[in-house]
């Protein structure tokens, strides 16, 4: 598991500035010839020969340079596939609102809106048939028009493309050859390798030393570190003499460090216990415990409101938070955690009000968080597949336990993490369905069973409260009325 610990440069000596952004300013621009090398055709080989005689001396700095631009071509390549599948997807679902919408209003909005993601859908087709991607800007976008508008001066603009340097690993060589920690009379510092100077005899190189602090919370009343020790982990890491790597990176005139090392993983335990399910939602958790024969031990919701509008760093503490103290629970009684093994994709054609409520809450961010969190302390961690985990928790479990939504669809989250995948639709829910869908029900997947009696379902709560709804939030309050209508939808 990759840790990635950061710090920052406190001080220089006279002129060590200067050489280090030279320094940064020749591997950034290293790493941009290369990327358009690259996409030319250029061999590898030669490309890090050309590299080394055009802008960084050093072999080592010339070949992180070719490396981190193979690495962005390979993420733009993947950007642009999901992109073109994400713009399909999109243009399909528009497609489908549009053929069922009947309000004049309605369609207008729907067929601007198609219009828009159908040019979309053209524009990363054109890349895919000529193998080509899509233009690049090294510096940010946003930098680049406020540049264009004359927001930003020339000099910034450089500044902008120029702020990185990274040095990869090596074990053989002490860690890291070209960008060295090392620890004397208990202060870090950092020994870079910079310009070369030529002998009569050889090439050697100059290097720089500065000292650098690692982040850490210490209590101001007991001086305690508070969380994890990460400098401590730093020294400790040092001394195995594995590779790691350093990022240097300038941010408001100030230099920070980001070492990224290979932390151990726990040894994880055997969860015969039971499990822990998880449904994750933009206001907090839903929490069920799952013995090991997947019956229902208890249940509970974590409220957590600040996810949706707390600033960046509040946010990701508090998922920090949540995540230690969900993993905290599950080791405490021996179980194992799981849940939704979610696909992150822009692939669906949603409401504002919708897009307003999850843009704020990153769920993959709170997922790898609790993955992490699980790795350091052992616990078992299974990821299970998310449809219709709700819908099954709600109609089947809801009533007989009575706890939420939430609740309910994390039961169903424990229970498939068990094995326990299949679960029949009563007998009760098929009076819901038409006779042709009777006659064809037995011969469909298990999903697809609740598929069909959840439309039905919600058909019939629509006919209850005469007004269209989508879920089954209200299935709850209307359960008897539902079940007593005796005529199938």
């Amino acid at each position: 598991m990759k840790t990635t610990i950061r710090g920052v440069i406190l001080s220089f000596a006279q002129g060590e500035q200067m050489v280090l952004d030279k320094l940064m300013g020749d591997y950034s621009a290293a790493v941009r010839w290369a990327y358009k090398r690259l996409l030319e055709g250029t061999e590898v080989q030669k490309l890090r020969i050309m590299v080394q005689g055009k802008f960084l001396s050093n072999s080592r700095q010339a070949n992180d340079a070719v490396y981190e631009a193979q690495a962005t071509i390979s993420s733009q390549r993947e950007l642009l596939k999901l992109n073109h599948e994400n713009a399909v997807a999109k243009v399909e679902s528009i497609q489908k609102k549009l053929n069922k919408a009947k309000n004049p209003h309605k369609i207008e909005n729907l067929t601007r809106k198609l219009d828009k993601w159908q040019r979309k859908l053209a524009y990363w087709q054109k890349f895919l048939e000529t193998n080509t991607l899509p233009p690049v800007v090294f510096g940010t976008k946003e930098l680049f028009h406020r540049r264009c508008k004359g927001l930003i001066s020339k000099e910034e603009w450089k500044q902008a493309r120029s702020n990185r340097y990274v040095s990869r690993g090596d074990s053989t060589k002490g860690g890291n050859l070209n960008a060295r920690l090392s620890l004397k009379d208990d202060q870090l510092y950092l020994d870079i390798v910079t310009e070369a100077v030529k002998t009569e005899k050889s090439v050697r190189f100059n290097r720089m030393t500065a000292p650098v602090y690692l982040a850490q919370k210490r209590s101001k009343k007991t001086g305690v570190v508070n969380g994890r020790n990460y400098r401590q982990m730093m020294m400790d890491y040092l001394k195995t003499g594995k590779a790691y790597q350093v990022e240097i990176i300038r941010e408001n005139n100030r230099y920070y460090v980001h070492v990224t090392i290979e932390e151990k993983e726990a040894e994880s335990y055997s969860s015969t216990k039971g499990i822990i399910g998880v449904d994750t939602n933009p206001d907090g958790l839903g929490v069920a415990e799952v013995d090991y024969l997947g019956q229902y031990r208890g249940s509970y919701f974590l409220r957590q409101g600040e996810w949706t509008y707390a600033r960046s760093n509040r946010r990701l503490n508090l998922m920090g938070e949540m995540a230690k103290e969900i993993v905290s629970r599950a080791k405490s009684k021996g179980k194992g955690l799981a849940v939704e093994d979610l696909k992150f994709r822009d692939d669906k054609s949603v409401s504002v009000k919708f897009n307003r409520i999850t843009h704020g809450f990153v769920w993959s961010k709170f997922l790898q968080c609790v993955e992490r969190r699980a790795l350091r302390e052992g616990v078992p961690l299974v990821k299970v597949k998310p449809p219709y985990t709700s819908v099954i928790g709600i109609l089947k479990y809801q009533s007989q336990y009575g706890f939420s939504n939430h609740q309910a669809a994390s039961y169903i989250i424990g229970r498939r993490a068990l094995g326990y995948s299949e679960e029949n639709v009563p007998v009760k829910f098929l009076k819901f369905l038409t006779t042709k869908e009777l006659e064809s029900f037995s011969k469909q997947t298990n999903w697809k069973q609740w598929s069909i009696v959840q439309k039905r379902v919600t058909k019939t709560i629509n006919i209850i409260k005469r007004k269209e709804v989508k879920s089954l939030v209200s299935w709850q309050h209307i359960r008897k009325e539902c079940l007593a209508k005796v005529t199938p939808a």
